[in-house]
């Protein structure tokens, strides 16, 4: 055989392939993408044969499809072998740090670990979140000279925490152990972790690895972790080792002074006497008693109140002792209270504005109006409140950005940003999230703004406005207060009597328009229902899937906020805390006797979750309430408002 056939038969090949590779390409190019991604669904079927002609098919026909790379990553995850090192290897550089990056990582790592290929799994590791691996990791790294103080230092970090660890990891903490790092200091340290939130079935284990003479101080830690009263019992606290039971005191008086409060000042009057607190352990104790007395109206709340700012203030210290003097009209002590945290640079609006009311009612009215104008300027709940007492309309202050479209244009050409909109228009938006999440992670921040109005202009509020609030940009309050499901808000508002800004504040508030957010309670959906809730509105189980529904979570949810209106004798304000906190407790908080003026009421509700809540669903009800065409300031009827005594 000569040379020239074979190198004529190679050219005539190349040629074919070429023509091939070229129309199946064009055939790609020509798919919509409707098309790929019904081809994308179908080809997540086969990602577990690789070498079928299905799979290598759907693979070419995807080719420039924003989601491939999950395809591949589907099926390096179902075959994580040596086999496919170099394909693995290439997807992990390409993908680094990206959400393709952690599933195929874990799944190598597992691999290289159960196989003992020690060398590439210390060269592959990343920190996946898997505890057994990052253990593997430092008892490999223990076994080197160069990298011992790098395993004795991670073995640490894994040793001292508030849970138990995996049985992976008994042999690192042994060698650790060997060399001496098990100290008595780093086994308390564990111990206080574990008392003041982890797993206490650890402490009785703790106890064996304390010094004779310390083991004691297990016992008292277990004892008043179950129960924070054991710290009134002096005969728990023999002062044999001072400076270790003062920690185990202040971590029950802290907790004793919101189930006791009498218990707790007697219990402190006496330990204080037995065991030598630091200035700053008094501090503790003075700050979170102070705050504690004045949110239930203690007697002894000015005495406490006055102690702790002598150690020094902070913002939840003076807005409690603010609130507790407003709460008894003390206007005089208020305005010092107010002049105080200003000068110690509490720039916060909420000392600003009852300045401004402390001189009205002390009757210093031109003092009072440079308040409340100077606050009236601006977009926030005390300017809301500021412009009402001076019945003026608020100042919304919009100032929509100005990105370039071709910013944002080239943005949307980013890999990761093709991704998350894939996502999305998969209703697969965990993953869109963390595809956008990853993006934002490498912008600068104008890169980031022209992301928020991308978001927007996709029509993905929430990242929107998730997006100006990280980079401090509110003034574009279109973007910020977006109007979406209009006609299931708008309609459902209408069929239960209810104000449709009051209906959007809540919504924006809740969810941000994230159609399938999950609180941790187990809220769910636009308006944030739980489960329970829905099945009394529905009179039937509401299944999870319903709830992610916009249209029936806003039906239900307007229905709810209807029936907190009508528990709460139409007043909106009080329907928009039980929202939040529930109804049977905010009618705990209405006064006891006579009325009180709603800013007050509000300033003084106990819970800060709830109380945050209310200040910023009326503030955007105004907003949403002129975004509807209505120029007037609702806040005029509310300053007016007297919040009535329990019924």
């Amino acid at each position: 055989m000569t040379v020239e056939p074979v190198i004529t038969r190679y050219l005539i090949w190349l040629v074919v392939f070429i023509v091939l590779k070229s129309q199946v390409s064009l055939a790609a190019s020509k798919l919509t993408l409707e098309q790929q991604r019904t081809l994308f669904i179908e080809a997540e079927a086969f990602t577990d044969k690789p070498n079928s002609k299905a799979y290598q098919s759907y693979m070419q026909q995807l080719d420039g499809y924003p989601l491939k790379p999950y395809l591949e990553l589907k099926m390096l995850t179902t075959f994580p072998f040596m086999a496919n090192k170099a394909q693995i290897e290439a997807f992990l550089i390409k993908y680094d740090s990206s959400p393709l990056d952690r599933p195929l990582r874990k799944k190598w790592l597992s691999y290289l670990q159960k196989h003992h290929h020690d060398e590439l799994f210390i060269a592959s590791y990343r920190d996946v979140g898997d505890t057994q691996l990052t253990c593997r990791y430092a008892e490999l790294l223990m076994k080197d000279e160069d990298t011992r103080a790098k395993a004795l230092k991670l073995a640490e970090t894994l040793w001292v925490v508030a849970k138990s660890q995996p049985k992976a990891c008994d042999s690192l903490f042994k060698d650790w152990q060997k060399q001496g790092k098990r100290t008595s200091e780093l086994v308390w340290k564990r111990l206080i972790k574990v008392a003041q939130g982890g797993n206490q079935t650890l402490i009785p284990y703790l106890k064996t690895l304390l010094p004779q003479e310390q083991k004691y101080l297990a016992d008292l830690w277990l004892k008043v972790r179950r129960s924070p009263s054991q710290v009134s019992r002096l005969s728990n606290f023999p002062n044999k080792i001072s400076n270790l039971e003062t920690e185990i005191a202040i971590y029950g008086l802290k907790r004793l002074v919101w189930q006791d409060r009498d218990l707790a000042l007697r219990t402190w009057d006496e330990l204080s006497k037995r065991l030598v607190f630091t200035k700053e352990q008094q501090q503790q104790i003075f700050h979170r008693f102070a705050v504690a007395l004045a949110l239930s109206n203690h007697e002894q709340a000015d005495l406490w109140l006055e102690k702790a700012i002598e150690f020094g203030i902070d913002s939840e210290l003076s807005r409690w002792h603010l609130a507790h003097v407003i709460r008894k009209k003390d206007w005089q002590h208020a305005l010092d209270v107010a002049d105080y945290a200003i000068e110690q640079g509490g720039i916060d609006n909420v000392f600003r504005y009852w300045q401004a009311i402390a001189y009205k009612q002390l009757g210093a009215d031109e003092l009072a109006e440079q308040g409340f104008q100077y606050l009236a300027k601006q977009r926030h709940y005390y300017g809301f409140l500021a412009s009402a007492q001076l019945s003026v309309n608020t100042s919304l202050n919009n100032k929509p950005v100005q990105v370039p479209q071709a910013e944002i244009d080239l943005l949307m050409s980013e890999p990761a940003a093709q991704r998350a909109f894939e996502f999305r228009a998969l209703d697969r938006n965990l993953s869109a999230r963390r595809e956008w999440y990853y993006l934002q992670s490498n912008l600068d921040e104008q890169q980031k703004v022209a992301a928020a109005v991308l978001a927007d202009q996709q029509g993905w509020h929430a990242q929107a406005i998730f997006g100006f609030a990280r980079v401090g940009y509110l003034d574009d309050l279109d973007k910020r207060f977006p109007m979406p499901f209009d006609n299931e808000v708008q309609a459902n508002a209408e069929k239960n009597d209810i104000d449709v800004a009051w209906a959007y504040a809540i919504a924006r508030r809740e969810s941000s328009f994230m159609a399938d957010a999950a609180s941790g309670a187990g809220a769910l959906g636009l308006m944030q229902l739980m489960p329970g809730t829905a099945h009394y509105l529905a009179k039937k189980k509401v299944h999870r899937k319903v709830l992610f529904d916009p249209q029936q979570n806003v039906e239900l949810g307007t229905q709810y906020m209807r029936y907190l209106l009508d528990k709460m004798d139409n007043n909106p304000v009080l329907a928009t805390a039980s929202y939040n906190a529930g109804w049977r407790k905010v009618k705990e908080w209405q006064p006891e006797t006579g009325t009180m003026p709603l800013d007050v009421w509000i300033e003084t509700i106990p819970y800060k979750e709830t109380r945050n809540y209310v200040k910023a669903v009326l503030a955007y009800q105004q907003i949403y309430h002129q975004h509807l065409g209505n120029k007037d300031n609702m806040f005029q009827d509310w300053v007016k408002m007297q919040i009535a005594p329990k019924s």
